[in-house]
């Protein structure tokens, strides 16, 4: 019988750079899931706020396509987070100095609380999860700025 399974990479999926990619992204994301949820948020939930803080010491009004270009999510998918981490009283959405027919998106004092104990958990989680990379950590994060730049 012929194998349907046609891959360059059939006879060692260990040299399958995108099989390795994500295998590595879901035990990474795994830990991430889990320990943000004792908090209350998801993962799309703390990248949304950790962008709109950012954001908000770059500029003076942060909105839904801000957000949406800044973590290259889709803007709907961001519209969605927004409304529920308005309704978890994280953020606040008011019409907008500039343009009155836009949104402008605020952290509340609460959001503040929460998205400081979600830095801490990510970024504890990301040191621990990439120390296996040692002096090769900030080559592993040029080449991952380098993909992104020229695949966006």
């Amino acid at each position: 019988m012929t194998s349907q399974f046609q891959s360059e990479h059939a006879g060692d999926s260990a040299q399958s750079i995108g099989f390795s990619f994500i295998k590595a992204y879901n035990i990474w994301h795994r830990k991430i899931k889990t320990d943000l949820l004792a908090i209350g948020l998801t993962h799309p939930q703390f990248v949304t706020l950790a962008a709109l803080g950012y954001l908000q010491q770059q500029q003076e009004e942060v909105n839904q396509i801000d957000i949406a270009v800044n973590t290259d999510m889709d803007v709907m998918t961001v519209s969605t987070i927004v409304r529920n981490l308005e309704k978890q009283a994280l953020i606040n959405r008011n019409v907008s100095k500039i343009d009155s027919r836009a949104k402008v998106i605020t952290i509340t004092s609460q959001g503040s609380f929460v998205l400081n104990q979600a830095l801490k958990i990510v970024e504890d989680i990301d040191r621990t999860y990439f120390s296996v990379l040692k002096e090769d950590k900030n080559v592993f994060n040029d080449l991952l700025h380098l993909l992104i730049q020229k695949n966006s």
